[in-house]
């Protein structure tokens, strides 16, 4: 069941601004320009297929699949129209491949969002260009024999669109509606606003230009959205709405004093928690964790290191100094009661080591290379503690 969070849905202009800005561009665009030269429409395709490639060829090298994947769609999707209307002239629409296909199209973009935005899915991404193949060559086989459909529902449409086709695309489009509202992801975001963009060029296909310049934006808007999201996700944990060990190693080495400590701090039986409860319950605990420690201290800053892992940094004090502070978070987290629902109540700890930067430490690495070290060490004999490097 989705779990509408007021500071998700807070969150939506934040996180969805570039690709409303994007689609915006576009829209008024199409709506205020009246007339478009063969000059502009070579532009327009030109720089089509370039967002698409550069797209492929990006997110691949970042191993952002879905991105990738919905790249081949768009693609083979103003392949396929083109090819259509090429054939069959002004009456491809009503082709039974075309009634057909776009009928398929914002399902091939859901689904690749919703399959592909996970790492745990991507041994699966030739499966995918298979079925895509199989959805051309089925179109393939259908424009060879001059299938036509004679359906009422299949002949009359709105837009470009029958109305299987429309009521399909729109449930889509509300569906990824629905789920960015509720999970608050930026590449969700980046997948719905693509997916209005193809929406409205399959609206126009009667109209070659605003074909091409929808799907121009549809790719210009998952190539631009896409890079900006590896740059987000470079520097911060999109799920905890925090700053990464990246980020921790960029700013303790360019802008923190020359002194300071970290605490490095670990969730006790973490991997047993997480076969009981499961990822979704263990994020939700590491959400209450950041909510205790802020309560506890306000100015700490918190960097997330790992699944069970978050570094906290506190400048201009010393190693008793931090340890101070980091102790009383400790025996705070180890009095609390976390409340999952009304059958999971935990009391939880962690063990955490205090490193202090030193003048032979080369960076920031350095300072937590050697907390890790030392705590590793130390919790082969004990846990819920805190000690120093």
């Amino acid at each position: 069941m989705l779990e509408f969070e007021l500071e998700k849905i807070a969150k939506f202009n934040k996180g969805a601004w570039l690709p409303i800005f994007l689609i915006g561009a576009f829209f008024v665009y199409f709506f205020s320009v009246s007339d478009f030269s063969e000059e502009n429409y070579q532009t327009i395709h030109a720089s089509f297929i370039g967002s698409i490639f550069l797209t492929m060829v990006i997110m691949g090298s970042f191993k952002v699949l879905s991105s990738v994947v919905q790249a081949s769609v768009i693609y083979v999707s103003y392949l396929v129209i083109n090819s259509l209307r090429y054939t069959y002239g002004e009456d491809y629409v009503f082709s039974s491949g075309y009634n057909i296909w776009s009928a398929l199209i914002l399902p091939n973009l859901a689904l690749a969002y919703f399959i592909f935005s996970k790492q745990r899915y991507y041994k699966y991404w030739s499966l995918f260009y298979i079925f895509l193949f199989l959805q051309t060559a089925l179109i393939e086989k259908l424009q060879n024999h001059s299938i036509d459909a004679d359906s009422y529902y299949f002949y009359k449409h709105i837009g470009m669109f029958n109305y299987p086709a429309l009521c399909i695309s729109i449930l889509c489009i509300i569906a990824l509606l629905i789920h960015y509202i509720g999970k608050g992801k930026r590449l969700g975001a980046t997948t719905l606003f693509t997916t209005i963009a193809v929406f409205m060029g399959i609206y126009y296909s009667d109209n070659l230009l605003a074909f091409s310049l929808f799907f121009l934006g549809a790719g210009l808007i998952l190539l631009i959205s896409s890079i900006d999201y590896v740059l987000y996700i470079r520097r911060r944990d999109e799920e905890l709405d925090i700053d990464n060990y990246k980020e921790y190693s960029r700013v303790a080495d360019s802008k923190y004093p020359l002194k300071y400590s970290i605490s490095l701090m670990y969730i006790d039986e973490y991997e047993r928690l997480k076969k009981r409860f499961g990822y979704r319950k263990m994020l939700l605990l590491k959400k209450m964790f950041l909510e205790r420690i802020r309560s506890v201290n306000a100015d700490v800053m918190i960097y997330n290191y790992k699944p069970d892992a978050l570094i906290l940094a506190f400048t201009n004090m010393n190693a008793t100094e931090s340890f101070e502070k980091a102790e009383n978070i400790r025996r705070s987290i180890a009095k609390s009661i976390f409340v999952f629902n009304e059958n999971n109540n935990l009391q939880l700890t962690v063990s955490q080591c205090i490193s202090e930067k030193k003048r032979s430490d080369a960076n920031s690495m350095a300072v937590l290379v050697r907390a890790e070290e030392n705590l590793q060490k130390a919790c082969k004999f004990t846990r819920n503690i805190t000690i120093k490097a």
